[in-house]
């Protein structure tokens, strides 16, 4: 610890790292609520089905690497998903809609904590995130103030484009060698390493509860 922390910054991915996910069921029921539709347990899982169905779409690979780079490719990736697994227009707009909503993204109950020990450590902090709306109030609102946010659909392009990083590193004032990236998607947050920044890769977190997150302060001490 004479010497400060071995990483001089480290960047931190929103979905699955500093918050959570809300399943398919807590969706349907939700954007069904918001339209005044009564829904059964049959009805619940046909709409989690039709949600499902997105992933096996032709092109969906190939949507995902464009999805976030601005606000109107993710509405319209959405929408034209939700549409071609049969989802009607008006529950697919109330779907689309809960995308914005804070609800959607819990965050983690040990993030702000871990957040304020990787900073009382001497590091920076940046938010890295493939992502549509400015995550700043939401993250702020539950006590996570980072240094700086790299957020793609400002930027126009997203994870693994180095140029996500990069940024990131411009805005600390840092170099590749003494950053850490952490992440849960090799696939997009992977990208770092290819530009010198040492990768974390965390496996999922299900159920939703404390992420873990204190194993990136053991990587730092």
């Amino acid at each position: 610890m004479a010497d400060g922390p071995r990483y001089r910054a480290v960047l931190l991915d929103f979905r699955g790292i500093l918050v959570g996910f809300r399943d398919a069921e807590w969706w349907a029921r939700r954007a069904c609520a918001t339209l005044g539709r009564e829904i059964d347990p049959d009805g619940v899982r046909e709409i989690e089905r039709r949600l499902e169905q997105t992933h096996d779409l032709p092109g969906f690979a190939k949507d995902e690497l464009r999805v976030d780079t601005s606000i109107e490719a993710n509405r319209e990736v959405t929408l034209r998903r939700f549409r071609e697994v049969g989802i009607d227009d008006d529950l697919a707009l109330a779907l689309y809609a809960l995308d914005f909503d804070p609800d959607a993204w819990p965050v983690y109950p040990d993030a702000a904590g871990v957040v304020e020990e990787i900073k009382a450590l001497g590091c920076l902090t940046a938010l890295v995130s493939d992502f549509h709306v400015d995550l700043r109030p939401h993250l702020e609102a539950n006590g996570i103030a980072l240094d700086a946010y790299v957020i793609s659909f400002e930027y126009g392009f997203q994870k693994p484009d180095p140029r996500m990083f990069k940024t990131a590193l411009e805005a600390l004032g840092a170099e590749a060698g003494e950053s850490l990236m952490v992440g849960d998607r090799a696939s997009h947050d992977g990208g770092a390493a290819d530009v010198g920044i040492d990768t974390l890769i965390l496996p999922v977190r299900t159920p939703f509860g404390p992420r873990g997150l204190d194993v990136v302060l053991g990587l730092l001490r």
